[in-house]
């Protein structure tokens, strides 16, 4: 049976609702038509707007492809421990043992790379952890800490208890993505593009995540080097249990003067609080934003992608229908249009054992204020990442 309280009427303002006893009985209130949640379907005009790419420096100001691997040997790549990890197997690189990260120390750019596009195929086998670090540095760290690491990871097993939000294309623990957007056991193309102080990752063509650093963004203590400057590219062996394969990795350089694809958030406490939201694993989704038109639809989807956000109007309908909304356990949803959560009933919700989703109420575009405002709240509660809703759990 359905478990699901929510706080507010959907298109109503929460002042009201906020101080309310929130009720977290099979069917304790009336639940909103799903129209009210998510539109029952989008026009080809708008998922032609959502798809659209962003646009690259034009091909003259690019270099050509040069290829990283050669198909058939480690030759240009160095591993910083344990390199019985690696090992190539039918014209592709390997990883399967212990962790372990490879380095590119090979002639194209003298292996420094500040502006590019880096390509690769890979392949994840399920519950299997991998990463492509940029702007990195061969050293015998455990872990690179210079640069940015770029997540592979498609699947995870919920019975080892950590359930990881930061998925295949995510800017890991900076911009996140909390849905796989490829699937196991099949080949899929991996491109990062640097520009500036822009990273974008896109997965078989399609843009996933973009973030521009702002100077001095907050890092979290145990990355101190995350930021952008210049280095090399590394491949993450993670664990003995996780086997991920890459082939036709290439690189194409552009320009070292090429600029920003972005401006960095304007509000540094906003970007701080959504880093420090990614860095701890948080899914940040708001099903309550309905662009309406096929310009905003594009607008927010940028945002979305610049946030680290999934909007509502974005998942499938079978994805957030009811059925799914509370089959887990009690999912309270909170409508934060006209007044920042109630810290108290968010810690309630949390004793009582149910997940939390969140709704901007309708609203043509997400309002930075009204993200920041929640952001705090769930601090303030001392929520964690598994106290937040996502489809399917």
């Amino acid at each position: 049976m359905i478990r699901c309280a929510l706080l507010s009427d959907w298109r109503t303002p929460s002042s009201l609702a906020e101080h309310a006893i929130v009720s977290l009985q099979p069917s304790a209130v009336p639940i909103p038509p799903m129209n009210c949640l998510v539109p029952r379907s989008i026009s080809a005009l708008l998922i032609a707007a959502f798809c659209v790419p962003a646009l690259s420096l034009s091909a003259a100001s690019a270099g050509e492809w040069q290829s990283l691997y050669d198909g058939k040997t480690l030759s240009g790549w160095e591993a910083n421990e344990n390199p019985g990890t690696w090992i190539i197997q039918d014209g592709a690189i390997v990883t399967q043992g212990p962790r372990s990260h490879l380095f590119y120390v090979g002639p194209v750019a003298n292996h420094n790379f500040k502006n590019f596009e880096f390509s690769a195929e890979v392949m994840t086998t399920p519950n299997s952890n991998s990463g492509i670090y940029i702007h990195t540095q061969l050293k015998p760290d455990p872990w690179p800490q210079a640069g940015y690491e770029c997540q592979v990871i498609n699947s995870h097993n919920p019975a080892e208890g950590y359930i990881e939000r930061k998925m295949t294309g995510s800017i890991y623990a900076v911009r996140n993505t909390w849905h796989a957007p490829a699937k196991d056991n099949e080949w899929f193309e991996y491109r990062i593009k640097v520009s500036g102080k822009t990273i974008q990752t896109f997965i078989n063509g399609e843009l996933i995540c973009q973030y521009t650093e702002a100077p001095n963004a907050w890092r979290a203590k145990d990355k101190p080097g995350r930021y952008l400057s210049s280095g090399t590219f590394a491949l993450q062996g993670h664990d003995p249990k996780s086997e991920v394969r890459y082939r036709a990795l290439k690189v194409r350089l552009l320009p070292d003067d090429a600029p920003s694809l972005d401006e960095p958030l304007a509000d540094p406490e906003l970007d701080q609080l959504i880093t420090q939201a990614s860095d701890a694993n948080f899914p940040l989704i708001d099903l309550g934003i309905e662009p309406g038109s096929a310009s905003l639809t594009y607008a927010q989807s940028a945002v979305a992608r610049n946030y680290g956000m999934t909007f509502g109007y974005m998942l499938d309908e079978e994805k957030v229908d009811l059925a799914h909304l509370g089959a887990q356990a009690p999912v309270v949803l909170i409508n934060d249009k006209d007044a920042a959560p109630a810290v108290a009933l968010m810690k309630s919700a949390k004793a009582n054992g149910a997940k939390l989703a969140f709704s901007s109420g309708g609203t043509t575009r997400m309002d930075p204020e009204r993200l920041k405002k929640r952001l705090l709240a769930i601090k303030e509660a001392g929520l964690e990442w598994r106290d937040l809703w996502v489809p399917g759990n």
